[in-house]
């Protein structure tokens, strides 16, 4: 069954519930810095020039960081046909129009942007500067309405990973409860939400599913309260889906102890907390629902080269693209039998082969 966590639930609770991700989407909270410029491009240079533009900042540890490591793919890969920049705008969206038209007339070959805060401005870059190219990641783009033939879509089908670890969330909770923790409701996080319930409910329909909104994507104290509010009625597995606010909920699951468990997002996060010593933190990450940008930039490059890339339309990275998956770890495979771990990688390869369909908000 499902239901929603009301905001007077949150406050019975202790949580600090406040307004204001992606990994997965983008974000609307200010932020005192101005655009800065993680590398340098050479103007001069004969190379195809790609510029990573970042509505927010880096160090979310999934979505941002993994498109920023999909950059850097490129280069090692192509860098003697490509070179790259990464910009970070930064959360205060009053400078992202303008700032994306200076990015613009600098005279970049290709801009790589994305999130459904993001369209707006990608039209507008595409329509004033029709000889730069635009790879657009993470929302739909809708040629009908904005017909140009200098972008190209990048969607990822986060409903069919997002399965695989509701799954695993079933078979570990003990509470027999547990939930969904996003940023702002748009369309790709619902994505995220369909695919978890349906999961969940597909490897045991009496586990009870909740969907909550911190409404940030920044602030990991807001998302610490609210996971901590959610453990404390006994959800003992949250699946956190709000970028750098989401890292709060690992802070709280290390608190509340055995037994607490966090879904990670985008990246390997498990991975990442063990590679920078948090053990306790890696010991709380049941999994991750990986997002794999880094993938599908380094593909769009390859594709480019061939001249190959079908601008013009969207594209969906799904399972059978590795565009997405689920994360294996330590700590999933103390929690997780063989069995429980046969029946994912089953419905993997069922949802591949078009055996299940999940369900969909797009």
């Amino acid at each position: 069954m499902t239901r929603n966590v009301s905001r007077r639930q949150f406050i019975g609770a202790g949580s600090l519930v406040a307004a204001g991700l992606g990994l997965s989407a983008c974000v609307s909270e200010p932020d005192s810095g101005s655009p800065t410029t993680v590398s340098s491009s050479d103007s001069g240079s004969q190379k195809k020039r790609i510029v990573y533009v970042i509505n927010g900042t880096l160090g979310d540890k999934s979505f941002y960081d993994s498109g920023h490591e999909g950059v850097q793919m490129i280069e090692d890969k192509y860098g003697d046909q490509f070179e790259t920049d990464t910009r970070e705008m930064g959360y205060d969206t009053s400078v992202w129009g303008p700032t994306t038209l200076d990015i613009a007339s600098e005279g970049w070959d290709i801009m790589v942007m994305g999130t459904f805060d993001m369209v707006e401005y990608a039209d507008e870059v595409a329509t004033q500067y029709p000889d730069t190219k635009i790879w657009f990641f993470d929302e739909s783009w809708d040629f009908s309405s904005k017909p140009h033939n200098n972008i190209y879509g990048m969607l990822f089908a986060q409903n069919q990973g997002s399965y695989l670890v509701g799954m695993a969330a079933a078979y570990a909770t003990k509470t027999k409860k547990v939930a969904f923790m996003g940023g702002m409701e748009n369309k790709v996080l619902q994505d995220f939400f369909l695919g978890y319930k349906q999961g969940v409910a597909a490897a045991d329909p009496a586990v009870e599913v909740v969907d909550d909104w911190t409404q940030s994507f920044s602030d990991s104290t807001i998302g610490h309260d609210h996971a901590k509010a959610l453990y404390q009625q006994g959800y003992d597995i949250v699946f956190s889906c709000c970028s750098s606010c989401g890292l709060g909920a690992f802070d709280a699951a290390v608190e509340m102890g055995d037994g607490y468990y966090v879904i990670g997002v985008d990246g390997n996060q498990g991975e990442y907390w063990e590679s920078q010593g948090a053990t306790d933190k890696a010991a709380h990450t049941l999994t991750s629902m990986q997002k794999n940008v880094n993938n599908t930039f380094l593909d769009a490059a390859g594709q480019e080269l061939k001249g190959a890339l079908p601008y013009g339309t969207v594209v969906t990275y799904g399972l059978d693209k590795g565009g997405v998956g689920y994360s294996v770890t330590s700590t999933t495979k103390e929690v997780l039998t063989a069995d429980q771990f046969a029946a994912i990688d089953q419905a993997q390869q069922d949802i591949i082969d078009s055996k299940i369909k999940v369900d969909t908000a797009f």
